[in-house]
């Protein structure tokens, strides 16, 4: 899976003083988009690709590699399969595995976590050896 860095969203935070507002969404996303965190210019899309897969047909896990900022970790990705060819993920990824530092502004008012959810849903297609 290939997902360029430039499509992603913030749609929550938890844990601040106060919820985030349009603003605080959009300015977490130009770091995310900047050379401050993810370097679009240069890595403009996040990798992961499976080497394993446990649990059932409808909720497993893909065990896999990662790759960030042109840093690849392992990570585990909870799946479930919504109807017959949608899947819903969700891992937490920890920022820091991937040398990824802290981003604050706003004197810390506004600060990113090392660890963050990221949540997914995509369609299965097909490939040329066949439909998973």
């Amino acid at each position: 899976m290939a997902v360029e860095v430039n499509s992603l969203k913030v749609v929550e935070g938890t844990g601040g003083l106060k919820p985030l507002t349009a603003g605080d969404r959009a300015e977490i996303v130009r770091a995310l988009r900047g050379d401050q965190l993810l370097h679009t210019a240069k890595y403009p899309d996040i990798r992961f690709v499976s080497t394993h897969i446990s649990g059932s047909p409808d909720a497993f896990a893909l065990h896999g590699d990662l790759s960030i900022v042109g840093r690849t970790r392992p990570i585990t990705v909870d799946c479930t399969m919504i109807g017959a060819r949608r899947v819903q993920g969700s891992a937490i990824v920890a920022l820091s595995r991937w040398g990824i530092g802290p981003y604050s502004v706003f004197i810390g008012a506004l600060k990113l976590a090392d660890e963050v959810g990221v949540e997914f849903e995509t369609e299965l297609v097909p490939t040329e050896a066949g439909m998973p």
